[in-house]
């Protein structure tokens, strides 16, 4: 089961394309971070610089990377008229973005237009939604053209629809809430300089991240020695990481299944070859009285099978019972329930495989047998 939770979280879509792309975060000097117009300006040098290396296909920035463990959820509402309890006021996860992220991270555009460099401080304040915003806020009308209102920062104009992203892991472990995307030149004065810190630059290469990461680091050197890079990262690497919850208790439970499975082949080997060897006698005698040896290796396959089948039924209902006690076993599946019939059936199967070629060797050994012989061994 928890194989084919890993595989199914692997199969999932994380709303957006995850290869060759990486991102990373730079140190403004202090002469670039001393005002917001000043960061502003430095990151779009460095975006500038970055997407001039061979090999880039894209770059930007961003103040919230996927997966990346970061959280800038806050409070929406639709229009100017805001709910009268907190409790109705419905929360959103923020990307403060530059105007190519969405198609750096090739994040489907649905409707509408992406953000675009002639959103700045002086323009009207625009935003991107995801489609789990607009199916449940605008279910029976085009968003594009709506406006939302984002506390502290005032009335925005909806220009466009965009995918909705796993921001949380590939799990359901965390419930998703809808996305807003804005564009972080479009951030007050004063919210820059907090945000700062937290901007990443994702760039999209045509050739192995890795190869291209020199290139990236003379780029950003030339743009000023005083700005180190750091938390380097590839999508892939942090897309991995949100499975860490399913990836450890998989190994372990594995190596256990394989353990048991070993003990249960050996154990299984051990107590037909006692089995055969107490019924010697009675394979001589059948043998004596003209039986073949596809006759006994049936005779000693089939008793196998049975005390298999029973085994098998006892386990699979001993399975059944602890999946529904042992609670937090369900929690680490993903797209695969704890009674899943098709794995309790291909399990079964493996054990039924693994019996008969634990038995198999005797069996052979007893069809071998002299009949003389075996009546001489009573």
């Amino acid at each position: 089961m928890l194989f084919r939770t890993i595989h199914n979280l692997w199969a999932v879509n994380p709303g957006f394309d995850s290869q060759r792309v990486i991102t990373f975060q730079v140190g403004l000097s202090r002469s670039a971070a001393t005002t917001a117009p000043k960061i502003r300006a430095a990151f779009q040098q460095l975006v500038d610089r970055v997407r001039q290396i061979p090999g880039v296909e894209a770059a930007d920035i961003t103040a919230l990377v996927p997966m990346g463990g970061e959280h800038n959820e806050g409070p929406f509402w639709i229009g100017t008229h805001q709910p009268a309890s907190m409790a109705e006021i419905p929360r959103a996860i923020y990307y403060p973005t530059g105007p190519d992220y969405i198609s750096t991270m090739k994040i489907p555009l649905l409707r509408g237009r992406s953000l675009s460099r002639s959103d700045t401080i002086h323009s009207e304040r625009v935003i991107l939604i995801d489609n789990l915003l607009a199916h449940t806020h605008f279910p029976d009308r085009d968003p594009v053209g709506q406006t939302i209102t984002v506390p502290h920062w005032g009335l925005a104009r909806v220009v466009g629809v965009v995918g909705h992203v796993q921001h949380y892991g590939l799990d359901s472990a965390v419930a998703e809430k809808p996305q807003i995307y804005y564009s972080f030149y479009q951030l007050n004065d004063e919210w820059v300089p907090s945000f700062r810190s937290e901007v990443s630059i994702a760039v999209r290469s045509a050739v192995d991240s890795v190869a291209i990461l020199p290139a990236i680091r003379n780029a950003i050197a030339k743009a000023g020695s005083d700005q180190p890079m750091y938390n380097i990262h590839a999508m892939q690497e942090l897309i991995s990481g949100s499975m860490d919850t399913q990836r450890l208790p998989m190994f372990l439970l594995s190596a256990f299944a394989l353990l048991a499975l070993a003990l249960a082949f050996v154990g299984i080997y051990g107590v037909i070859s006692y089995a055969v060897t107490q019924r010697v006698a009675e394979i001589g005698i059948r043998m004596a009285l003209g039986a073949v040896k596809w006759d006994v290796l049936r005779m000693v396959m089939a008793h196998v099978l049975k005390l298999t089948a029973a085994g098998i039924m006892i386990g699979a209902a001993a399975a059944l019972i602890l999946t529904r006690v042992l609670s937090s076993f369900s929690h680490l599946l993903f797209g695969v329930s704890a009674n899943d019939p098709l794995t309790l059936s291909a399990v079964s199967l493996l054990l039924i495989v693994a019996a008969l070629l634990a038995c198999f060797l005797p069996a052979c050994r007893a069809a071998s047998l002299d009949p003389m012989s075996a009546l001489r061994h009573e």
